[in-house]
């Protein structure tokens, strides 16, 4: 193997080391790690430092109780999915095909100041959800109605939002939203007819969550969101990217 092929597996196998210790790779993934492992001390090296790291995770924060309202709130996560998925469509859920490719958290675990870290009693947790408090009832009067998402606005087709409605209360459910432009937050707007949009007195920056509107929304109004410096606008400054129009 010539030099510069070296030296690329090596920095391929170097960013997978991480996933590799974790059994995360694919198996033709992992069979190229261990070609280079053969052949690499260093990289055996840092295998083995990052293999203790993998052994010290379970033991590196104590047990605590969950707090009684988790249960609750996975379950509110679990529903808004369920929602939102259900108003998006059949196939909503399923990922285009370059997003397929299995990964693993290579740029996290693939140094070895990480794995002495994590050695020495850092906790590692990954976030699977963010639950904003409130939102809206769920009693028989709820309806769901899917928003419309601008892909001209700089979502990706993997961008799905919707709206629940309850006795004027809503709740924005969003799911694979992109990062808000530099200094800029998403605001929330509610549009009565043909009236100017005026604020929701709501902004957020999560990409996947609920959001609940503090505006009151009737049947007729739309629901817009916009990027907007932080700290809100009074009137919108750029084209909205999610417009839903509740029945």
């Amino acid at each position: 193997m010539s030099g510069e092929a070296f030296s690329q597996a090596h920095a391929e196998a170097a960013e997978a080391l991480g996933a590799y210790a974790l059994g995360a790779l694919p198996d033709a993934e992992a069979a190229l790690v261990e070609a280079h492992l053969r052949e690499c001390e260093r990289c055996q090296v840092d295998l083995a430092a990052l293999s203790l790291a993998v052994d010290a995770l379970p033991s590196a924060a104590p047990p605590v109780d969950a707090p009684p309202m988790l249960k609750e709130r996975v379950m509110s996560v679990v529903r808004s999915e369920a929602e939102l998925l259900q108003a998006a469509g059949a196939g909503a859920d399923r990922p285009p095909e370059s997003r397929r490719r299995r990964r693993g958290p290579r740029a996290l675990l693939a140094r070895p100041a990480f794995a002495a870290a994590a050695a020495g009693g850092l906790a590692v947790a990954a976030i699977v959800g963010f639950v904003i408090g409130g939102g809206a009832d769920s009693g028989g009067s709820a309806r769901t109605v899917q928003a419309q998402v601008t892909p001209a606005a700089g979502v990706s087709a993997t961008t799905h939002a919707a709206l629940r409605v309850s006795d004027h209360r809503a709740t924005l459910m969003v799911r694979d939203m992109p990062e808000p432009p530099a200094r800029k937050v998403y605001e929330v707007w509610v549009k009565h007819g043909g009236a100017a949009p005026v604020p929701a007195g709501t902004t957020f920056v999560v990409r996947s969550g609920e959001i609940p509107i503090a505006h009151s929304v009737d049947r007729g109004d739309q629901v817009l969101v916009t990027a907007e410096p932080k700290g809100g606008s009074l009137t919108p400054t750029s084209p909205p990217m999610i417009v839903a129009r509740p029945a």
